[in-house]
Order: C-alpha cells, then structure tokens, then sequence
C-alpha cells in the first residue's frame, strides 16, 4: 500500500461513520458492519483497516498505526512504518514551523516494523514513562507479552511532531490487556493532553451502543473512558461516535458489478437489475462479504442472477416490484381514507426534506406513526409502504421493515426488558419498527413493558434521524397506551395518528377473489352471487374480532382444501358452491 492514495469518499459506509470533525481526540466505532468487507466506490474490496487508512489518509494524519488481537502494532504504508521517513519530515517542519520551542523537540523515535508481532521490546522510547524503572518493565512484561505494543502505542499517542491516528481494531481485547495495570488505564485521560494533532479510534465488534458502553464499563478502572462514551453516546448525534452497518443499495450495486466483471457473473435482465438492488439492500442483517460470497457462487455455477432466483434461494423475503410505493399503495383495494393522509404526510415529509438541503429548516416534524384499527385491515402492509416511500424521498437509508411481537420487547428480568427493546430498534435502525398490538406494553403485570415503553422513548430521541417507529391497535386501547408515557404523545403527534377502517363488503370480496385468483384457482360464474352474499352477511354481523382480510384468507384456504379434495388432483377442474365450507353456508 506504499503507493497507495488517499482518496476523500473512497468508502462510504466507514467515511460516514468516522466522523473525524468533531475535535474529539478520541472515537469510538461499533456495528455489525465492523468484520465486514468493503466495496469502494473504486470497486476494489478493502478490509476495514485499510479503509480506516484511507479516510484517516484523507484527514491529514500522516502517521497512523494500527494494532488487533494477534498484531500488537503494525502498518499499512511506508511513511507509517519507516523511522528515516519520520526524522526526515521531523526535519522538514522544524524548518518550516515558526511556533519557537514548542517545535524544538522532534519527540520519542519509532521503531521498524513490528508488523508481525515483533520479538522483545521495540525500540519506541517513551518519555512520558521514563520513571519506570526497568525492574518494573520486565514485572508487567513477564505477566503480559504483549506490553511493549502497548508502550508503543502510548509513545504514539504522546508524540508531536506528526499527525498520527492510533486505530485500537478488537478494542475489547486491547481494553481487557489495559484492566490489569493501573497507569494505562489513565492514559484516555493524559492523551488528549499529550498533543493536540492526534486522534485513537476503538472499533469495537458489539452491534450496539448500549452493548459497548456496558462492556467497558464492566471493566473497572475505565472510568475516563466510560465518561466520554457516555457523555458522547447522550447527545442527539452522538459525537465521537460511529456506527458501521450493513452496506446500502449503492455499495450493493457495486457488489454485483464486481462479481460481473471479475467473476462472470450474468444479469438475466438488465431490466429487473435495480429491482434485485433494491431487493438485495432491503434485508436485514446481511453483510457485504456475505453478498459477495453468494454472488461469485452463481457465478462459479453459471446461474443467472435473476429476480426468480432470488426467490428461488430464498435471499429476500419480499420481492419489492421495482414500482414506487405510492403507486402500489394507491393500488391497495380500498383503504381511501388511509391513502389520503398518507398522501399529506408524504407532502410535508417531502417539502421539509428539500428545505432541510436549502438550510431553511432546522427541525423537522416527527415521522413516526399511529395506526388505529382492527385486525387485517392492511396496517403492516401500509407500514411496509411507508419505510419505502421515505427510503425513495431520502429519508431512510433503507426503509426495511422490522415488526417483532410486542412481547418480543418485555424480558424476563429486571434489565433484561431495555436489552430486549435496544435490541428490536437496533435491527429496525434506517428502517421502520412496526410494533402491532402496541397496547400490550402498558397492559404488561410487573412493569417490565412500562420498561420497553420508556425505553423506546429514549431511542426514538436518540436516533430520530434513522429510525421510524409505527405502532399499531385498537383505537380505544391505543389512546391508553398513548398515556403511558408523558413523551409519547409529542413524537406521536394526532397529526400522524391514522385510522383503518373495515373493509366495506365489495372491497372484502375482491380481496377474497384476488386471494383465490392468487392460488391460482379459477370458479363458476354461480359461485359469485354465493360469495357476495357471504361476505355480506359477515361484514353485517362482525364484532370486535372481526378480522377483515385474515378473515377472507381463513374462508380461502378452506375453499381450496374442499375443492382440492373433490377434484383428486384434477387441477382444471373450477370451484363450485360445493365447495363452500360448512361453517359458512348458514351466510349464503
């Protein structure tokens, strides 16, 4: 990599999480994306080390050192690694630097590379701990092997005469190393100290913030880290902080186009190309490499990438139609008065979006949403839209949908409940969390879901940029859960509160026909007036459970089980009144 430029923007899932522009001396990342690998917009893969050079390249720090588990220091250029080139620029910016002494000393001399893990102590010699004596560097020495990387890093962290990032990848290793010896546990404290131009950056594995905090601070002896993280981690943006995470429908593309051009791999129809995009970048929790690996394998084999062998492998749950999310919602059998007030939210979501670019907005109106209604009336459906619709006006990264059960949020134990909720809004994070039945979190015994609410809360806050959060219920126990706590009610506005409506009988019975025509079933002209009246006489006599299209996929699946058994396997046989099943012929 010796020849290697810096390119600004050259990976931008790590260029937008590091961000570098807060003055912090210290940031810390996490995510799911961190073991991951990276497609550049150069379409070259990249680990995350190297991707950390580039953007660290960029940001004008001129030496930068890395350390992982199984290598206590090493490089990825030339200039890093070489001590000549350091005294050598040491030299240059003595000549050019007009700040008097404070450029008089060129600071403690690097030692060569230690890439491999070096043998004895390297040579970086440390003023700030001169007054160890050596006595007591062979005592730590003997109890930890790997403390002369750690002394390397420290003289790193204290040298002024070049730029340097010190980048900690498996912080948790490194901080585990750090537990067991008093002094380096307060270097987080003295290093902001030691020299303004320099910066560490821990990557922690945890997929969560919450996770991260708790393991440092699980520690002990961590406290002037475990300050700063949470100090970070409270703020609205959480500076200093950076989430890696899965990669984006652009990175996605260029996954794809690498396995065309290096692999072979052959797109069936250039046509349904951003559908399979668009498809590929909506589930969730799938890395690159695991893309990538799937994508060379149809290649190896000579399979065509297609929408139908994606659904074939089963790699997507839903096969979005490649046609915007209005259009399909408008095409959703009845649901007027729903479509209307999400044509005004998108209105508004869409002219504060281009007035936030112009710089004429500073604070936007809440997203999230209240869906109120009975079961079946297509509220998960329409959530599913939503996270579309805003993911095409930009205001989503992903828009995926994530719906656990409510129960899903409430643990077992004290504490366990928060991990639970995190836990829910961490996989729904650029995306929308659907929580069906909502009111189930006030009505929980023992307080466990006033935890998940209150927990909730404090997410939807925290991370109100990439989270949209859409609960869903009865109408009259979704105002109580509205109660619940004093914070719902101002990030769920009556604004955003929508109500779905029953279906009226002509809307149920073409949803109960599209249903049949779905599995591939055709009928008798006589088996229309039947149904009609059925479904009448259901919609007239229905209650509070009254399921409205669950209950017109209930009538359809038992239809087809007595057509099928008539017609012994005669498939081109059509469906009768016959088939009517028992329990609902006392409606015709």
């Amino acid at each position: 990599m010796n020849r290697v430029m810096a390119v600004p923007g050259l990976v931008p899932r790590v260029d937008d999480a590091l961000r570098l522009d807060t003055g912090d001396p210290l940031v810390v990342l996490f995510g799911s994306g961190v073991s991951d690998m990276f497609v550049g917009v150069d379409y070259q893969e990249r680990a995350l080390d190297e991707s950390l050079w580039h953007v660290l390249r960029t940001a004008g720090f001129q030496r930068i050192v890395f350390r992982s588990a199984n290598k206590p220091v090493y490089f990825l250029d030339r200039y890093s690694r070489d001590p000549a080139a350091v005294r050598a620029h040491s030299a240059r910016r003595l000549v050019r630097d007009t700040r008097g002494s404070a450029a008089g000393s060129a600071g403690p001399e690097p030692c060569r590379d230690t890439a491999t893990g070096g043998r004895g102590s390297p040579s970086w010699q440390m003023a700030a701990m001169g007054a160890e004596t050596e006595s007591h560097r062979a005592a730590v020495r003997q109890r930890d092997p790997d403390w002369p990387g750690m002394q390397a890093l420290d003289a790193c962290m204290r040298m002024r005469d070049t730029p340097t990032a010190v980048v900690i990848v498996q912080a948790e290793h490194f901080l585990r190393s750090l537990g067991a010896e008093q002094g380096p546990a307060g270097w987080f404290t003295e290093w902001p100290q030691a020299s303004m131009d320099n910066i560490c950056v821990l990557v922690f594995s945890s997929t969560s913030w919450d996770g991260t905090v708790n393991f440092v601070r699980s520690l002990g002896r961590m406290n002037a880290l475990v300050s700063f993280m949470e100090q970070q981690g409270s703020r609205p943006h959480g500076r200093g902080v950076g989430e890696i995470g899965k990669p984006d429908a652009a990175e996605i593309e260029r996954i794809i186009h690498v396995a065309r051009l290096r692999h072979g791999l052959r797109i069936g129809d250039w046509g349904e190309l951003s559908r399979i995009v668009a498809a590929l970048a909506a589930q969730p929790g799938v890395p690159a490499a695991t893309w990538a690996r799937r994508l060379w394998s149809l290649a190896r084999s000579g399979t065509v990438l297609s929408e139908a062998e994606l659904r074939s492998r089963q790699w997507v749950e839903v096969q979005p139609s490649g046609r915007p999310a209005w259009d399909r919602l408008t095409e959703l059998i009845g649901l007027a008065e729903v479509k209307e007030h999400v044509d005004r939210l998108r209105w508004r979501a869409e002219a504060e979006s281009r007035r936030r670019r112009e710089g004429l907005l500073r604070d936007s109106a809440s997203l999230h949403l209240v869906f109120t209604g009975r079961p079946g009336t297509g509220k998960t459906t329409v959530a599913r839209l939503i996270g579309e619709l805003y993911r095409e006006m930009g205001l989503l990264r992903r828009g995926h949908l994530h719906a656990p059960e409510a129960a899903d949020l409430v643990g077992m134990y004290v504490g366990h409940t928060a991990t639970q909720t995190n836990r829910a809004v961490d996989a729904a994070l650029d995306g929308v969390l659907f929580i069906d039945e909502a009111y189930r979190l006030s009505e929980q015994p023992g307080g466990f879901g006033q935890e998940a609410i209150d927990t909730l809360v404090t997410r939807m806050e925290n991370e109100r940029d990439r989270l949209v959060v859409v609960v869903a219920g009865y109408p009259s126990k979704m105002d109580a859960f509205l109660r619940s706590n004093p914070g719902l009610p101002r990030r769920f506005p009556r604004g955003n509160i929508i109500s779905f409506p029953d279906y009226d009988p002509p809307a149920l019975l073409a949803i109960l026909f599209g249903m049949l025509r779905d599995r591939g079933l055709h009928w008798v002209p006589a088996l229309e007036p039947v149904l009609e009246g059925v479904v009448t006489s259901i919609h007239a006599v229905r209650d509070e459970t009254f399921g409205n299209a669950g209950e017109m996929r209930n009538l359809a699946q038992e239809m087809e089980t007595n057509w099928a058994r008539r017609v012994r396997a005669v498939i081109s046989e059509p469906v009768t009144p016959d088939d009517l099943p028992e329990a609902y012929r006392r409606y015709a």
